[in-house]
């Protein structure tokens, strides 16, 4: 049984396995991308109830079905609503589906894969030596730095690789830090250089039940790239497809994310000079101490919760509460000229202000900006304007919280 460590974003809106169901409506979008031709057969890894299975047999109606899950809760639900789309063309497999000997069990119940669709779990799995296996079978052994850490929509994606047809075509969910993050960026080279991603499509917020997780679909199949560009899209609130933007290979291997991109392209042109803030900032440092561990010590500190939307743009008085200790050289503090910024966070374009008076003790989840006095409120009126939100937006990553990172932070262009 896959036995997670530690979930990913929060467990209480998932399931004991860090399972989110997919909403009817994106299980259909995904088919939809998964090419004209009905396959023969469809392989469901860590199925759950079956969302993806009823939207697979809905499309095709001749192809087999196979789920595979670990739950045994849901065997009887997942062939009670299968029986109806698919009756006689379904087989049901109760499985690990990260067991390293899973493409045995699954050829003996079907001989001919030729698609598959999958909603992973969101969550970080106790490691197994045999993972090492799946991953290497997949070409994607090398994909992270510390392969131990890897997420379990890695795990479930290159079980899918391994186990399906030569040219066969997968439709998977993944989460956001796949797509977006620096950690993934050596993830994406590797597939890209393997495999033929077809699509890519990010979901909106609000795409799977009861949860806000961020999310794309990825349409890929197990056959050598041909194309020198990745097609991506954005699925909008309002359930309508952007036009797609052709992102050149190495490109895509730095984001998958429409957004990323579709900002990169369109660029306002404005008066002035344009330097990214690197060339301005004598420096941007975030917080040492965890909010958590301080709240135990009772130490008094600036979080992203002392950051109201409303003071956004503003010089701010703050109190004088830095607690003075034994070890003030490893504390980080703002004080007057500094900017401060969000690091972590749903809506981190939002918190953004400068400090006119006081001094505080900053938490590791806010950055500390000092820039040369003659700068301080060009860069803290441009970080905050309205025009920038979208760039916040684009480069920020999460499955739930998205975060910054301080490169990325360094590149916000800055007009002089």
């Amino acid at each position: 049984m896959l036995s997670p460590e530690r979930a990913t974003i929060g467990a209480r809106r998932s399931d004991e396995l860090g399972r989110y169901y997919t909403r009817a409506d994106i299980g259909e979008l995904l088919v939809d991308y998964m090419g004209s031709t009905a396959p023969y057969g469809v392989l469901d890894l860590g199925s759950g109830v079956g969302s993806l299975s009823e939207a697979a047999a809905r499309r095709w109606s001749n192809s087999n079905i196979l789920t595979v899950d670990v739950d045994q809760a849901v065997s009887a639900q997942i062939r009670a609503a299968l029986n109806l789309r698919a009756e006689g063309r379904h087989a049901h497999l109760r499985a690990d589906a990260l067991s390293s000997r899973l493409p045995l069990l699954i050829r003996a119940q079907l001989d001919k894969i030729d698609a598959a669709v999958c909603n992973p779990p969101f969550i970080k799995p106790v490691w197994r030596k045999t993972f090492d296996n799946i991953l290497e079978d997949a070409g994607l052994s090398g994909c992270l730095p510390a392969i131990k850490d890897a997420d379990a929509a890695l795990l479930f994606l290159a079980q899918n690789l391994r186990t399906l047809d030569a040219g066969a075509t997968l439709g998977i969910i993944l989460p956001d830090t796949m797509i977006s993050s620096q950690r993934y960026q050596r993830f994406r080279k590797d597939l890209l250089a393997r495999y033929k991603v077809e699509a890519v499509i990010k979901l909106p917020r609000g795409s799977f039940l009861g949860t806000e997780a961020l999310a794309s679909i990825l349409i890929v199949k197990t056959a050598k790239p041909t194309d020198q560009s990745v097609p991506l899209y954005k699925l909008n609130f309002e359930r309508t497809i952007s036009t797609p933007i052709l992102v050149p290979i190495d490109q895509a291997v730095e984001r998958l994310d429409y957004d990323y991109h579709a900002l990169t392209r369109v660029q306002p042109v404005r008066p002035g000079k344009k330097l990214p803030l690197a060339a301005i900032c004598t420096e941007v440092r975030r917080g040492l101490i965890e909010n958590s561990l301080a709240k135990r010590c009772s130490i008094s500190v600036f979080h992203t919760t002392s950051m109201s939307s409303a003071d956004l743009g503003r010089w701010v008085d703050l109190p004088n509460q830095f607690p003075g200790s034994d070890n003030e050289s490893s504390m980080i503090t703002a004080t007057s000229g500094d900017i401060l910024v969000a690091r972590v966070g749903r809506n981190i374009g939002q918190k953004i202000l400068g400090v006119a008076t006081g001094m505080v003790l900053l938490t590791d989840c806010v950055y500390r900006i000092r820039v040369p006095q003659r700068y301080q409120k060009l860069v803290l009126s441009q970080l905050s304007s309205k025009a920038n939100r979208d760039w916040f937006e684009s480069r920020t990553y999460g499955v739930g919280a998205r975060q910054l990172t301080k490169a990325d932070l360094l590149s916000f262009p800055i007009y002089l």
